[in-house]
C-alpha cells in the first residue's frame, strides 16, 4: 500500500469512528471522545499488510478503536463524590454508560464478520487492562517500576493482543513500544500542562516533583527507543512510510526534551 493510500485509510477510518461515537443524546451531555490518532496509525499499518478482505481489517480497526475509546471514556468519570440528584451525577452516569455503549459496538460489528475468536481475544485484552488500571487506581505499589509496567500495560493490550491473534511477533514488538512511546509523550505533555492523568496523579501521591517525573519517564522511554530504532535501522520492509516518519518524528521529539532536561 502506497503512502496516500496509508493516509487516505486511516483519514477514512477515523470518519468511521467519529461517525459511531456521535450519538446525539450524548454528545448534549458529555465531550466528544478523542481519537488517539497515533493508535490509529499503527492498527491500520499493520493490518493493511494482512491478506485480508477489506471489511474483515477495517471491522478489526473499527473494533479495536471503539474499545480503545470506551476506555479511554470510562477514564473521565470523577470520583469526587455529588450530589445525588446533580446535573453532575447525570454526567457521570452518562459517561459511564456512553463507554459502555462504545464497548458495546465491537461486539456487533466482530460478529458480522463472523470474526468469534478475535472477540474472545479482545475481551481477555479487556480484562487485562482493567485489572492493571485497578493496580494504578489504588496504588497498590510504590514501586516506579511496577506502575510503569501496568501503566503500559493499560496501553498496549489491545494492539498486542491483535498482532497475537494474527501471529505477528514483530509487528507485535514494534507496535508495543511505539504504543509505549505515544503514551509517554502524550503524559509530558499532561505534566507540562498541568493537567491531570492517573499516572502523573500516582508520581505524586510518592512525593515526587515535576522534574522528578520527567526524569522517571524519559528513563522509562529509553528501552522502547532503543527497540524502535533497532527496527528503523533494520529497514524493516514491513514499515510503511508513514509510520517511519511518525516513529522517527516521536523518537527525535522525546531525545530532544530529555537532552533539555538534563542540560537544566
Amino acid at each position: 500500500m502506497n503512502v496516500q493510500n496509508i493516509y487516505d485509510t486511516v483519514a477514512d477510518m477515523k470518519e468511521q469512528i467519529h461517525a459511531e461515537l456521535s450519538h446525539p443524546y450524548v454528545q448534549k451531555f458529555i465531550h466528544h471522545p478523542t481519537v488517539d490518532e497515533n493508535k490509529l496509525l499503527y492498527i491500520c499499518s499493520f493490518l493493511t499488510t494482512l491478506s485480508l478482505e477489506q471489511q474483515k481489517w477495517s471491522r478489526c480497526a473499527l473494533s479495536v478503536m471503539l474499545v480503545q475509546t470506551a476506555l479511554d471514556t470510562h477514564d473521565l468519570v470523577s470520583t469526587q463524590d455529588v450530589d445525588s440528584e446533580g446535573t453532575q451525577l447525570h454526567k457521570r452516569q452518562l459517561t459511564v454508560l456512553a463507554g459502555d455503549y462504545y464497548s458495546g459496538l465491537y461486539y456487533y460489528y466482530l460478529a458480522q464478520t463472523g470474526q468469534i475468536d478475535l472477540i474472545k481475544v479482545i475481551a481477555s485484552s479487556i480484562k487485562e487492562i482493567n485489572i492493571a488500571k485497578i493496580h494504578i487506581y489504588h496504588n497498590q505499589t510504590q514501586d516506579v517500576q511496577d506502575m510503569m509496567t501496568n501503566f503500559f500495560t493499560v496501553e498496549s493490550s489491545l494492539i498486542n493482543s491483535l498482532c497475537d491473534y494474527f501471529n505477528c511477533p514483530e509487528w507485535r514488538e514494534l507496535l508495543e513500544h511505539a504504543c509505549r512511546l505515544n503514551a509517554i509523550s502524550t503524559q509530558l505533555i499532561k505534566l507540562a500542562k498541568q493537567e491531570a492523568s492517573i499516572l502523573l496523579d500516582n508520581y505524586y501521591k510518592n512525593g515526587m516533583k515535576s522534574i522528578g517525573i520527567q526524569e522517571a519517564l524519559y528513563a522509562s522511554s529509553e528501552p522502547s527507543i532503543s527497540v524502535v530504532k533497532q527496527y528503523l535501522a533494520a529497514g524493516s520492509p514491513f514499515i510503511n512510510e508513514p509510520l517511519k516518519e511518525h516513529l522517527y518524528e516521536m523518537i527525535g521529539s522525546l531525545e530532544r526534551l530529555k537532552n533539555v532536561v538534563g542540560e537544566g
